[in-house]
């Protein structure tokens, strides 16, 4: 609802979003309303909404997307012990791993250009909670995605009869290798990341960049190695670390191009 007089001021009290004028608008009606147009011009109304709705999904993006790694993390670590078998982390490489997904789930996110349907979805229901079903079901889907592809690679090398080093290092290497994968996915839920642009979010793509440059570090340079406790690879281990961290993420992205009524479906 917007208004400007004395007489406006009960509807925008009432309304779900009551908008005043800022340069011709009585103080009653600015006091009374949620948000004042400072230019007095009902286009800015268009260009708010927008801008509320990129955040508010930015944010769901981020901590979904944060929730997820968690998940995975906890499951990576979990399944093993139930199997008698070591954990695929050292305690050096899980805060390594915390550092860089809580930089991406910061920070990067937030800054993601909206998709192109945005201002074509239907409002979003008050009542609805931020932790509603369909955001509950991308980190369950995320974390269980990261989570089959570090334990894919993890449990073919240990059951080879490889060092816990070797097999901790393919682990660690899928993980961060999986989880930059997980991301870039996490960007959008219904746009293709190809559609919204893969290198339109700057600041994601320098965190996806120095976290593929330090996996190269901590395995390919001996110091590095030593103090992140981690192993040299063989081609073959860095292929099934790559082949795992890209098969368990990427169906997500395939799954975007395919077309679904109900998502393009507004109200």
């Amino acid at each position: 609802v917007t208004g400007d007089g004395v007489n406006d001021a009960p509807a925008l009290a009432a309304a779900d979003i009551g908008v005043a004028m800022g340069e011709t608008g009585t103080d009653v009606a600015r006091e009374a309303a949620d948000m004042v147009l400072a230019d007095d011009n009902y286009a800015t109304i268009i260009t708010a909404i927008e801008e509320g709705r990129v955040l508010f999904e930015n944010l769901q993006k981020a901590v979904a997307y944060y929730l997820a790694v968690k998940v995975g993390l906890v499951l990576s670590t979990l399944i093993p012990v139930l199997l008698a078998v070591p954990v695929p982390f050292a305690p050096i490489q899980i805060i390594l791993m915390e550092l860089f997904m809580d930089l991406a789930a910061s920070a990067a996110f937030i800054i993601e250009p909206s998709e192109g349907d945005l201002m074509r979805r239907p409002p979003r229901d008050p009542q609805q909670p931020f932790l509603d079903r369909a955001m509950v079901t991308r980190i369950m889907t995320g974390g269980l995605s990261l989570f089959a592809g570090v334990s894919l690679a993890y449990l073919v090398t240990w059951y080879t009869g490889r060092e816990l080093v070797h097999a901790q290092t393919v682990a660690f290497v899928t993980w961060f290798i999986g989880h930059v994968f997980l991301a870039m996915n996490m960007r959008t839920e219904r746009e293709p990341l190809l559609r919204h642009g893969l290198l339109s979010n700057r600041l994601i793509n320098f965190w996806a960049a120095a976290a593929l440059a330090f996996v190269a570090l901590v395995t390919l340079v001996p110091p590095a190695r030593a103090l992140v406790k981690t192993a040299a690879l063989s081609g073959p281990d860095w292929a099934l670390a790559i082949g795992s961290a890209l098969v368990s993420t990427f169906w997500m992205e395939v799954r975007k191009w395919i077309p679904v009524p109900w998502r393009n479906r507004t109200g």
